[in-house]
């Protein structure tokens, strides 16, 4: 799929990042990484030693660029992460440009855009090494796992090396991940309005931080090849889904971010007025549809965790932080619930309207 000579299956994509820089043996360096990425990247740079960074993204295409990395090319960062946000392909060529005449090691996070295609290579296909994920929710979804892909023989034999040192996946593990998945949801929806429950980010991370990296039992690989083997299925139907949405909504006060050719769709990313998202996401939720918020700034939790690095303002991840909300596109959903999700999308701005209009009779 992607043209890479070597592919290492590991625990959790999250796994194989503790893994590669190990490997390559950076240590108590800069590692770059878009700020609203998911935050067991940034766990995953703590946990082998190193100092995430945090770059800011355009809150109109939800991916970093060149330009928001230029603000970082004094700090001598010696990795960089680039993701593909929702599944949107970031402008990776100018990217890895812009690191490799920097010497900084190349990290693509290919864990949303299974499948596609930017700047005319496969995802998983560009940077020193790249990583997928299989875990629940993500495109292909395993139930877990991921998997490392380099050209370098060497650093994958290391890598190899790392992953095996690393601790069996246990019943303990999966307890701490029930918790910390529910912990960690109901974090999330309330860290912008309560900025002080960003203190305890510390304590958590020292009590849920080893499932940053483990490894899995062999059963547990058993569903992959069978999920590989519908991903042009599973894309074509994120395709339709994603087509309907744009159709439903077009005369909407909504938007969505643009979706450069070769791009897949992880979760449909709907941008709504800051002033209307929490109402808006409330509104589906009471009508039992699965919507979520991610991805959020990862600043409040990375003050927390590394407070003596100087963060830099992080406007465009904290604006899209605000607007943004994810609706599906999986299996789960065909086109009458498409539909259903876009009529209480209609609904909620039809009676906030009728609401502002007659307040202002009254």
């Amino acid at each position: 799929m992607t043209g890479r000579k070597n592919a290492v299956l590991a625990g959790r994509a999250s796994a194989a990042l503790v893994a590669a820089l190990r490997a390559r043996g950076i240590q108590r360096k800069w590692v770059l990484m878009p700020a609203n990425i998911c935050y067991i990247v940034a766990w995953a740079v703590l946990q082998s030693g190193n100092l995430p960074a945090l770059v800011d993204v355009d809150p109109l295409t939800g991916n970093i660029s060149p330009e928001t990395l230029d603000k970082f090319a004094a700090e001598s960062p010696a990795a960089l992460v680039i993701c593909h946000m929702y599944g949107l392909g970031a402008p990776i060529a100018a990217l890895a440009e812009w690191a490799n005449r920097r010497g900084v090691f190349v990290i693509e996070d290919a864990a949303l855009a299974l499948g596609a295609t930017v700047d005319g290579r496969p995802a998983g296909a560009w940077g020193d090494m790249s990583l997928f994920s299989f875990g629940e929710g993500k495109i292909v979804d395993a139930g877990n796992g991921g998997a490392f892909l380099c050209d370098d023989a060497e650093l994958t034999r290391k890598v190899t090396l790392e992953l095996d040192a690393l601790p069996p996946w246990s019943r303990h593990t999966g307890q701490l991940r029930d918790q910390w998945t529910e912990l960690y949801w109901l974090l999330h929806q309330y860290e912008a309005e309560n900025p002080a429950l960003a203190s305890i980010y510390p304590m958590l991370f020292r009590i849920y931080g080893e499932l940053t990296a483990y490894q899995l039992p062999a059963a547990d690989w058993d569903p992959l090849a069978s999920v590989l083997s519908s991903l042009d299925s599973n894309l074509g139907h994120r395709l339709a889904m994603s087509a309907l949405y744009d159709e439903y909504l077009r005369f909407t006060q909504v938007r969505t971010l643009p979706r450069p050719g070769g791009s897949v769709i992880w979760r449909y990313p709907l941008l709504v007025a800051a002033k209307d998202r929490d109402a808006l996401l409330q509104h589906l939720w009471d009508n039992d549809i699965h919507a979520s918020r991610w991805y959020p700034s990862l600043g409040p939790m990375l003050s927390a965790l590394a407070p003596t690095n100087e963060m830099l303002p992080l406007p465009g991840a904290d604006r899209l932080g605000a607007e943004i909300i994810n609706l599906p596109v999986d299996h789960t959903v065909d086109a009458d619930a498409v539909k259903q999700t876009a009529e209480a999308i209609q609904a909620y701005y039809y009676q906030n309207s009728f609401h502002h209009k007659g307040t202002k009779k009254s």
